[in-house]
């Protein structure tokens, strides 16, 4: 059977291709299937028999977004009810629900950072479920009492066991790689590893750290043997830098940053990953949504350092990804952490950690996160200038027009 090539034209586009430089204007963008063929300038564009044509009426054409650390599984206020009042059946359509709306807030690829395996990846990929081109860690490596671990101090036994494992309990350095190994034979992308207390967990706080450096570089070895990369989730300054030192890639949260440290993860090469609009959300909401008094304590206090945090990593020049951490009542607001990161960053910064660095921090430069000829078509049309108004990525009305591979996953009847 002859193959008809898919040919796109999108034309009177205000081009925002996330390479660095100022929107470009008038600008052309053809796709050919699920690759961008060619970009041109200029108010002339290319014409086919046989071609769709968006007419972007000046409106900013880039890249679709990346939030590099989502939780799809993650849909109650309560981490420690997650799963315990649904049926596994239903866990997983809450999450598929979840992957499907992050779509349509422009977000056209994800990493998932501790829930659901390798299957949802694949049925995604596969177009079984609608959400975005996703990467997986599976369970989070946890020490026993860590930020992983689901039990209360007043429980012996975890009170439930889950058809999708949030946490895998390892303690000393051969479990940990056997955990690590375990993991990473699942099919998972990248390994997480809670190195520091967190928030949502019941048993610790955010400024203690959590496994030693020997245990931490087990986890990196394991990983580097199949050459993929670990993440850790880490607020202390010490995590951070036991996890640096270590080999970790990127560094989750960080809102205690200090000088220090931020000037260490340059030196090592060390991603950090902001995720304000988790704290932002939850610290203003929480008693609304319902969330529990050490949950909604925890968030505030971290809230507090959280930009402070951004500014330091800025200033020391490391490496910054975006990811938005939402979890329950919050996954609605994954866009807000543009509008949170360019009150630090700038608007057009804000935007790029969220495009083209986070496609770089996960490894996908040469795919998505800035608009180049073979690259994937993945492309957000957002009516207006979100250099001028940052807001404009919360509004739905203003998404005029989502593609991924080349595929309208929306299309506004404004174009």
């Amino acid at each position: 059977m002859e193959k008809h090539n898919k040919l796109t034209v999108y034309f009177d586009a205000t081009l925002l291709d996330c390479l660095g430089g100022e929107p470009i204007y008038p600008a052309w963008l053809l796709t050919e299937n699920d690759l961008i063929k060619e970009i041109g300038q200029g108010a002339s564009y290319p014409r086919f028999s046989s071609a769709e044509y968006i007419n972007c009426r000046g409106n900013t054409l880039m890249p679709g977004l990346i939030d590099a650390h989502i939780h799809g599984s993650f849909y109650e206020n309560d981490m420690s009810d997650l799963y315990r009042l649904n049926y596994p059946g239903l866990q997983f359509a809450k999450a598929f629900k979840i992957y499907k709306d992050t779509l349509l807030m422009g977000i056209t690829t994800a990493r998932d950072c501790g829930g659901v395996d390798a299957g949802v990846r694949e049925a995604i990929a596969q177009g079984l479920i609608l959400g975005p081109r996703l990467t997986v860690s599976g369970p989070s490596i946890s020490m026993t009492g860590g930020h992983a671990d689901p039990r209360l101090g007043t429980e012996i036994m975890a009170p439930v066991n889950s058809a999708i494992q949030t946490g895998y309990i390892a303690d000393g350095v051969p479990e940990v790689q056997k955990a690590a190994r375990e993991i990473l034979r699942r099919g998972v992308d990248h390994l997480k590893v809670m190195a520091g207390g967190g928030c949502a967990s019941a048993g610790d706080e955010p400024d203690s750290s959590q496994y030693t450096p020997e245990e931490l570089k087990a986890i990196v070895f394991e990983a580097d043997a199949v050459n993929k990369k670990v993440i850790a989730h880490c607020y202390s300054p010490r995590s951070m830098e036991l996890a640096a030192n270590a080999g970790i890639h990127s560094i989750e949260h960080g809102n205690y940053m200090d000088e220090k440290t931020a000037l260490l993860l340059k030196e090592k090469g060390c991603w950090y990953v902001p995720t304000m609009t988790t704290y932002e959300v939850m610290s203003s909401r929480g008693e609304e949504f319902g969330l529990s008094e050490f949950f909604l304590r925890k968030m505030k206090q971290v809230r507090e350092k959280s930009a402070e945090a951004v500014a330091l990593a800025a200033k020391a020049g490391v490496m910054m990804g975006s990811g938005s951490d939402v979890v329950g009542s919050g996954q609605p607001y994954k866009t807000m952490e543009l509008e949170l990161k360019a009150r630090v960053l700038g608007n057009l910064e804000a935007i790029l950690t969220a495009t083209r660095n986070n496609a770089k921090l996960m490894g996908l430069e040469n795919l998505v996160g800035t608009l180049q000829p073979n690259l994937k078509a993945d492309l957000l049309l957002i009516e207006g200038n979100p250099l001028e108004d940052i807001t404009l990525f919360q509004d739905p009305e203003r998404r005029l027009a989502i593609v991924k591979d080349g595929v309208f996953f929306k299309k506004s009847d404004k174009i």
